[in-house]
C-alpha cells in the first residue's frame, strides 16, 4: 500500500464522536452482555434524494419513543447510518421502531426485501450475547470509528491544498493511470524511511520503504486528486502493492544488511504476487516486516488473522499502522496479535496538556507492550522526547530520518536516555 502522510490540525477540537462512544459502550457490556442486542440501520445505503440531513434527523427522531421509555441508545453515525444498543427491551417493540423508520423510505429500494437471498437490506440484527455476533458487530464499530476518526484527521490538515486540487479521481480516469503505471519506474518513486529504537544507544529497527502518491501523481495523474474517492484510491494502492512487489523480486535477500518493511493491503497478501515474493525471500523472512493499515484490518477481521497467521509462521514479522494516540483507548490491541503497532503522532497530541488523557495513553502503551509500540511522523525533537517519556522507544519520521544521517555523520544528536 503506497504512503501517504497525514498531518492533523493543533486546533482540531477534539470531541468523543458517535462511533467513539458506541466503542466505549460496547467495552463497558462487554463481560456482562445477556440481553443485549443491536440493530444497524444502513441509512448510508439510501438513493441520495432521500438521504438528505433533514430526513435522517426525522428518522432518529422517529426512535425518540423507545429510546425515553426502555433501556435503548441511539448513535447517529457519521455515515447516516443509525445503530440502536438495547438491554433487556422486548423485541417487538424495538422492531416496530425500526419499521417505522423503514416507512420514512418506503418508496426507496433498500427498504424492500432482496428476493435472491431473502436478505434485508435495510436493517442488521446482532445478537450480543453470542460471541461471534459480538465479535462481528465489534469489528464493524470499530471501522466506523477508524474511518471517522480519519476523515476528522484530514479536514484540518496542513498537507493538502495540492492534493485537494483538481479532477476527482473516477473510474474512467483510474484505469487510464493503471495503464500508465504499467510502464512507470516505479523503483524510482520508493523511498526509504528508518524505524530507529532511540533507547539503549539507539539501533536500526528497520528501513520502511514506501511509494509516495505524490510522485506517482506527479508522473501518472497530473491534475488528479486521487483522494477524491477512497474506494478507488484501495484500487490504486493495490496496483501499486503489485508494482513494488515485483521491484522487491529482484532483491538478493539472503544479501540483505538491514531488515526492510513494505506496507501492503491484506488482498496483496493473499495474492500470487505475493507468493512469489515469499518464494524469492526464501528463509530470510526474519528480514521482512509487513505493515497493515488498521481501517484495512477491521474492514475483514477473518482474512487479516489468515494473512497474520500465514505470515507469521513463516517467519515475517507483522506491524499494525494506522492509529493516533486518541484513538488507543477504543482498541483491545491484544486482538491484533502483531509484532508491532504504529501511532502517528502529530504536534496536536503533544500539545495536549490534559494529564488525565496523557495518564490513560501511558497506560494503553504500558499494557500493550512499550517494546512493540511505534511513534510515527515525527517531525521534531519535541515530539520524540514526548514519545520517550510515554515510554516508546521506536520511532519514524522526518526528524529520525535527520537523526539517522547525523548519527552517520558523527553529529550530536538528541538524549533520550
Amino acid at each position: 500500500m503506497a504512503e501517504w502522510n497525514t498531518a492533523t490540525s493543533q486546533d482540531r477540537d477534539i470531541r468523543p464522536t458517535e462511533e467513539s462512544l458506541l466503542l466505549d459502550h460496547l467495552n463497558r457490556i462487554r463481560s456482562s452482555r445477556s440481553e443485549h442486542f443491536a440493530i444497524h440501520i444502513h441509512l448510508s445505503a439510501l438513493s441520495p434524494n432521500d438521504k438528505q440531513p433533514h430526513l435522517i434527523d426525522i428518522a432518529s427522531r422517529t426512535c425518540a419513543d423507545l429510546i425515553d421509555h426502555s433501556a435503548t441508545t441511539l448513535y447517529s453515525l457519521n455515515n447516516k447510518d443509525l445503530v440502536l444498543v438495547c438491554h433487556g427491551v422486548p423485541i417487538d417493540h424495538v422492531d416496530a421502531a425500526v419499521e417505522k423508520v423503514r416507512g420514512l423510505f418506503g418508496e426507496d429500494p433498500l427498504t424492500g426485501i432482496d428476493e435472491t437471498t431473502v436478505k434485508d437490506r435495510f436493517s442488521t440484527w446482532f445478537d450480543l450475547s453470542n460471541a461471534e455476533d459480538f465479535t462481528n458487530f465489534f469489528s464493524f464499530a470499530t471501522a466506523w470509528a477508524v474511518e471517522t476518526e480519519q476523515k476528522l484527521q484530514k479536514m484540518g490538515l496542513l498537507r493538502d491544498q495540492e492534493e485537494q486540487q483538481g479532477e476527482p479521481l473516477r473510474a474512467e480516469n483510474l484505469a487510464d493511470i493503471n495503464r500508465k503505471l504499467a510502464g512507470m519506474q516505479v523503483a524510482d518513486t520508493i523511498k526509504r524511511q528508518a524505524c530507529l529504537q532511540v533507547t539503549g544507544g539507539g539501533s536500526l529497527v528497520f528501513y520502511e520503504l514506501l511509494i509516495s502518491m505524490n510522485d506517482v501523481r506527479d508522473q501518472v495523474a497530473t491534475g488528479i486528486n486521487l483522494f477524491a474517492s477512497p474506494w478507488l484510491l484501495q484500487n490504486l494502492t493495490e496496483t501499486l502493492d503489485q508494482r513494488l512487489l515485483a521491484v522487491l523480486l529482484e532483491k538478493k535477500f539472503d544479501e540483505l544488511c538491514d531488515p526492510l518493511s513494505i506496507n501492503l493491503n491484506i488482498s496483496t497478501v493473499l495474492s500470487q504476487d505475493f507468493q512469489n515474493l515469499d518464494q524469492a525471500v526464501d528463509d530470510n523472512t526474519d528480514k521482512v516486516i509487513v505493515e497493515f493499515q488498521i481501517n484495512d484490518i477491521f474492514a475483514d477481521l477473518k482474512s487479516y488473522a489468515y494473512a497474520r497467521d500465514f505470515l507469521k509462521e513463516r517467519g515475517y514479522r507483522i506491524v499494525a499502522d494506522g492509529l493516533n494516540p486518541l484513538s488507543l483507548q477504543y482498541f483491545e490491541l491484544a486482538i491484533l496479535k502483531s509484532d508491532f503497532i504504529k501511532i502517528s503522532c502529530g504536534q496536536e497530541f503533544t500539545n495536549n496538556e490534559d494529564d488525565r488523557r496523557v495518564k490513560e495513553i501511558r497506560e494503553t502503551i504500558a499494557t500493550a507492550g512499550k517494546d512493540s509500540i511505534i511513534f510515527s511522523h515525527v517531525l521534531s525533537e519535541k515530539t520524540l522526547k514526548w514519545g520517550v517519556g510515554l515510554g516508546v522507544s521506536c520511532f519514524q519520521g522526518f526528524f529520525i530520518d535527520k537523526l539517522v544521517q547525523d548519527i552517520g555523520t558523527g553529529k550530536r544528536v538528541p538524549t533520550t536516555g
